[in-house]
């Protein structure tokens, strides 16, 4: 029988660096050389799981305005919806303990409400603030605003988006950087390197194509950072507007450069290169990982790297080189894979060389990297568990088809789900409202909550498998053409076991030190065995990233703690903001959007 490492992709065989163990000095101070510091007292191997081991720190403060304007971010216009009318949105950087306060004003004519999602962030203790729509929030009606507000207890980056339905396809989200030591040395910060798929139509109508039961819309070009390509002719089509360029960077020799790829796709899991350079991995989605080498790696949706690059490419043949990106399964599903452009001489505007594609790159797969390379700086074992992790246990993926839905806009849709139930909340009674009533609420069905009430420091295993089949099988398997990006929120989570084939009883956890992020791709055909400590009072979306997905019901809710979340929400003193928006969403709704044709018509996360 294979082993879980024979199941897993690997691609090249990762070289693993050096890395020491010993704490630095405690008065070591953060630069090219001595990465792994912070400040006094806290560097690399400080355990920021802990929430209370956090340097002291700064208020800092932004503003976000949700608008729609018109954006052509491949030379095509279309209309978008952008935060302070900028597509991505605005940098969100602060330090490792600082607190962030972030005003929200939704400034939409359209009839959307919006709330923003703080993507891996753990919120510990302020679940009220995890921008959920139909869970931790009503919507932010038009004409109104809110403040989010929370403590930067984790390193690293991430990126910010809506989580009110598809609204973060068209545009509504950007990137988060919290400042903090790193595993491997650098010179040179480039900052978030946001990837994504684009559209030139509403990703609400496009929605309507998937849930007639045809395949996803496959989308038009990649973006990165906000820029890209698309093949159009202006004297054809007034949208197109012939102004198209690739995102650059200039690079000089022997300089090593920082930069952190993250996914923010609607649809597609990434395979990224560049040519004629290794990286360095040192981070996953705000967890510092000891140091291993590629050339290349997949990136999910929602999934974060933290990579070092070295300028030592052989210049030979020129001075440029690509940047690529691919759909990991299907790389011509967009035909251009270049997505920017490394120059090391930046007086030069000539396109670079264009080297055939390997196998390797082509052939890559979908896998995450194998277990033995994310290897987390900060070591934790995974403690026994107190739940059930039967079959009838298993988080199930699957899809429904042809089925009545809660919102009884079409009986002929097909709808996605996780424990064999598409989710459905209800935007004007979220979660919360439920947790926080006077009196004990049920939660219905279509919500999917499951209730996690144990004690803090207990620990719970799920294990994700896939039970779609175009035909019988003994053992469900998931083939479907599509990876599931599973993210959990209030959480990073330990992988006990992940392989490309079906899960089989006799797969050993592993315990010691395993995997942690917050977002982990169960590959097509295959599973994902996951466990999380419970520590964390609230209701926790876990959902599939790929928005269709999510938006055709593709999650549920943990119930974490329940008795101590509504003590936690009167002595925070949010409870009189909570009901007060909830009440303003409830008229306006009613008012403005039902009126006018505008219900709520998919899960609403």
């Amino acid at each position: 029988m294979p082993s879980l490492k024979d199941w897993v992709v690997a691609g090249l065989v990762p070289m693993t660096i050096a890395s020491s163990t010993s704490r630095l000095p405690s008065n070591c101070t953060n630069g090219p050389s001595s990465r792994r510091c912070w400040q006094d007292g806290f560097d690399i191997w400080s355990d920021y799981t802990d929430p209370k081991v956090a340097p002291p720190g700064k208020l800092v403060e932004y503003d976000l305005t949700v608008t729609q304007v018109t954006i052509s971010p491949d030379g095509y216009e279309r209309l978008g919806t952008v935060f302070n009318g900028q597509y991505p949105g605005p940098l969100i950087e602060a330090d490792w303990g600082d607190t962030l306060r972030i005003t929200v004003h939704n400034n939409l004519t359209n009839g959307n409400g919006t709330a923003v999602h703080w993507h891996g962030i753990r919120l510990f203790e302020t679940n009220w603030i995890d921008g959920v729509p139909g869970v931790t929030q009503c919507p932010i009606p038009p004409g109104e605003s809110q403040v989010y507000e929370f403590r930067a207890t984790q390193y690293g980056t991430s990126w910010y988006h809506s989580h009110f339905s598809l609204q973060y396809s068209n545009g509504l989200y950007g990137p988060l950087v919290i400042h903090g030591p790193s595993s491997s040395d650098w010179d040179v910060d480039l900052g978030p390197w946001t990837l994504t798929d684009w559209y030139h139509e509403d990703a609400f109508t496009l929605n309507w194509i998937s849930l007639a039961g045809q395949l996803a819309p496959i989308p038009v070009s990649t973006l990165l950072n906000g820029k890209g390509t698309y093949d159009c002719d202006p004297g054809l089509d007034p949208a197109c507007t012939g102004k198209q360029e690739y995102f650059e960077t200039t690079f000089q020799q022997g300089t090593k450069y920082k930069m952190a790829i993250v996914n923010t796709a609607t649809l597609l899991t990434y395979t990224f290169w560049i040519d004629g350079h290794n990286f360095t991995v040192i981070e996953a989605d705000f967890v510092p990982v000891e140091p291993y080498s590629t050339n290349v790696l997949n990136v999910g949706m929602g999934q974060r790297y933290e990579i070092v690059v070295e300028a030592n490419a052989d210049r030979t043949q020129g001075s440029s080189f690509w940047i690529h990106a691919h759909y990991c399964d299907i790389p011509d599903v967009i035909p251009n894979n270049k997505v920017g452009i490394i120059r090391y001489d930046e007086s030069d505007t000539s396109e670079p060389a264009t080297p055939p594609l390997s196998e390797q790159h082509r052939d890559f797969g979908c896998s995450d990297p194998s277990l033995g390379d994310l290897v987390p700086v900060v070591k934790k074992t995974v403690g026994p568990r107190v739940n059930q992790i039967g079959p009838h246990d298993y988080l199930t993926i699957g899809e429904q088809g042809k089925i009545p839905t809660p919102w009884e806009k079409d009986p002929r849709v097909h709808l996605w789900t996780i424990k064999n139930t598409a989710m459905y909340v209800d935007w004007q009674t979220p979660s919360l409202e439920k947790l926080t009533a006077d009196h004990d609420e049920e939660f219905p069905p279509e919500t999917v909550p499951v209730t996690l009430d144990f004690d803090t420091g207990e620990w719970v295993y799920f294990l994700l498998t896939s039970n779609y089949s175009l035909e019988d099988v003994v053992t469900p398997r998931n083939l479907t053409p599509s990876v599931h990006p599973i993210h959990l929120h209030g959480h990073d989570f330990a992988i006990l076991a992940q392989g490309k084939g079906p899960f089989t009883p006799d797969i050993a956890p592993q315990l010691d030190n395993p995997p942690r992020r917050d977002v982990v791709d169960v590959d097509i055909g295959g599973y994902a065995w996951i466990a999380f400590e419970v520590d964390n009072p609230g209701a926790w979306l876990l959902h599939c990233h790929l928005q269709y997905h999510a938006s055709e019901g593709m999650a549920l809710q943990y119930i974490e703690q329940p008795s101590k979340i509504k003590p936690l929400i009167e002595n925070a003193g949010v409870l009189n903001d909570f009901g007060n928006r909830c009440a303003s969403w409830k008229r306006y709704y009613n008012a403005v959007d039902i009126p006018n044709d505008r219900p709520q018509d998919d899960s609403g996360i």
